[in-house]
Order: structure tokens, then sequence, then C-alpha cells
């Protein structure tokens, strides 16, 4: 019976064909590796968390992120670590890192931590200061337009235009920005300033040299953060006319007012100027020249006896 069944399946064998054979044994080591796959995988879990070993889920980088980039959640995944591998500072909530800026250069793969990013966008420089929705933009002004070196950063101003000069037949003044944000005078921002104002509540005095510095600096340029639009309109300003800042108080009682425009005409410039001077001076005769004193007439010889009679220059005797 034995016999017969080997030599009934040695005759099924011969029928199959090579090429069954070949995708035979393709099935089966398929199926093999995917029990082996299976099975390694049950044991690597079992293996990274042994009975006793307390497992945490940090955040972990999908790709490289360049400083200063502002971190999105597809940046990032969740991986569970046990807690003798997880570095000091790790992050393990994806909302303490999506949105805000890398401080450092991250790498694929790498734990974020508390030291690879901005919890303040701040932090990041001048550009942190920016609002999101505004650029800076720098103009030029002096002790007169810049309130004397008394609007800091930080402040609000307005802007105001001044058109025409003295010599034109109008000038005209209106505000063309209001409530702008003022991120820096000169090269001293709003986080020097408010560096310099901690200082100055402590025990650093108010005539410190630093401050005296900048006192004594002239004002040449200031950097304010505007809309795309306004910084269009700021900059045609400053083509067209003179640029004022107009600090606005702590807390002003109209946060924005109507435009408004004001305009002056220079009397001197509209008057006609004086006629040139086309008359012919009046004749005067000419100077008659000095006439020469006649020539003295020598006096006759004096003689004795007689009158002498003196006529004008001529002398005569008579009666000899």
């Amino acid at each position: 019976m034995k016999l017969f069944e080997i030599l009934n399946l040695s005759d099924i064998g011969e029928k199959i064909s090579y090429k069954y054979w070949i995708m035979l044994a393709a099935g089966a080591s398929l199926l093999l590796g995917l029990m082996v796959f299976l099975y390694l995988g049950d044991n690597s879990d079992k293996t990274a968390s042994p009975a006793g070993t307390e497992m945490v889920q940090v955040i972990v980088a999908t790709q490289d992120i360049a400083p200063r980039t502002t971190i999105q959640s597809g940046m990032l995944k969740t991986k569970s670590l046990p807690r003798d591998l997880v570095p000091e500072g790790a992050i393990t909530k994806l909302e303490e890192v999506v949105g805000k800026p890398a401080y450092i250069q991250i790498m694929k793969d790498d734990i974020i931590t508390g030291k690879k990013i901005l919890s303040d966008p701040k932090m990041a420089g001048f550009i942190g200061m920016i609002p999101p929705d505004c650029r800076a933009v720098t103009i030029s002004i002096n002790d007169v337009t810049g309130v004397a070196g008394l609007a800091r950063p930080g402040d609000y101003v307005d802007i105001m235009v001044v058109s025409g000069d003295q010599n034109s037949q109008r000038v005209t003044s209106n505000i063309l920005l209001q409530n702008i944000m003022l991120l820096a005078i000169n090269k001293s921002t709003v986080k020097e300033t408010a560096a310099s104002g901690q200082a100055q509540n402590g025990d650093t005095s108010k005539d410190s040299p630093s401050n005296s510095a900048h006192n004594n600096t002239a004002l040449t340029t200031a950097t304010l953060a505007v809309t795309p639009k306004d910084a269009m309109k700021l900059v045609t300003g400053a083509h067209s006319g003179t640029l004022y800042l107009v600090l606005r108080p702590y807390k002003p009682r109209n946060t924005f007012i109507s435009a408004a425009e004001y305009s002056k005409i220079n009397a001197k410039a509209n008057q006609p100027p004086a006629p040139a001077n086309t008359s012919q001076p009046a004749y005067s005769a000419p100077a008659a020249p000095p006439q020469a004193a006649p020539p003295a007439t020598a006096a006759p010889a004096r003689t004795y006896g007689g009158i002498e009679i003196i006529r004008g220059t001529t002398v005569t005797r008579e009666g000899n």
C-alpha cells in the first residue's frame, strides 16, 4: 500500500512542470518570511519593554529642521522609549512643539527637547519681534521729526507727512498711518530697550554711561512694523515729503482718528517779484573845472613921497 502511494506521488510529481515548482517554492518562501517578520516584531516589543521598565512617549523629528523654522505637526511623530533612554527636557506633547521655531538644527529621528526650540518667538532675534502680519520698514528721522528721541522701541506712533516747503505756494500735512509699532531707533531694538529698563529699575543710575551714550547719539533711522500695503504708503510718503513721528499716549482716548489734512498757503510765495528799477537817473550838470588863480603881479619898485593908493592887487603912488 505504501509503495503504491509512493508510486502515485511520483507520477503526480512528474506531471507537475518545472514552472509550477518555482511558483510553489516562491509562495512557500513568502509565507515563511511573513511568519518570521511577525515573530520578530512580537519579540522586539517584548524586549523593548521588559517587565518593570517604564516606557515614555517622546516627540521625534521625522525630517531635518533648519534653525528658525516654524515646526509643523507633519515634521514630528511620537515614539515610545524606556525612561532610561529619554534625555533630560524631552518634550512629550505635540502641542508644546507645533508652531514654535527651531533654535538649532534638528536632525531626523532626533528627540525634541526644550533646548532645541524657542518657547517665545521673540527669542529668535529681531525677526521674532515682527508681528506675523507685518513687515519691518526703516525711515530717516532727526531730533525734530523723531520726537527728540523720546519715542523708544516698543512704543506706538502715528506717521505724519508734510509736503511742500517755504518756497512752495502750499504746504500740506496729513496723518499717513496710525497706531504703528516702533521696532527700533537707530540700532536699539525693543529687546535692548526692555533690558535697559530692567537695569534702571535696579541699582543702575539713570545717568549711567549707556543712557548718556544713547542720549548723545544723533537720531538717524526709525524701524516700524507695518503691513505690506502700509509699507508702500510709507515709502511713497518719504519720497513726497518729510515724515514725522507723532508719539501716542499710553492709553489714547481715540485709537484712530478720521483722516485729517491741513494746508497753508504761503503769502510770500504768491506775491509777484518786485519789478526791476529801469528809470533813468536825473541829469546833473558836470562840475565846473576849478579856475586857476590869477598870476600874482609883481609889486612896483617902492618909492618915497606922495600918496600910496592900493586898488586890489595894484599899488600906485601919486604926488611924488
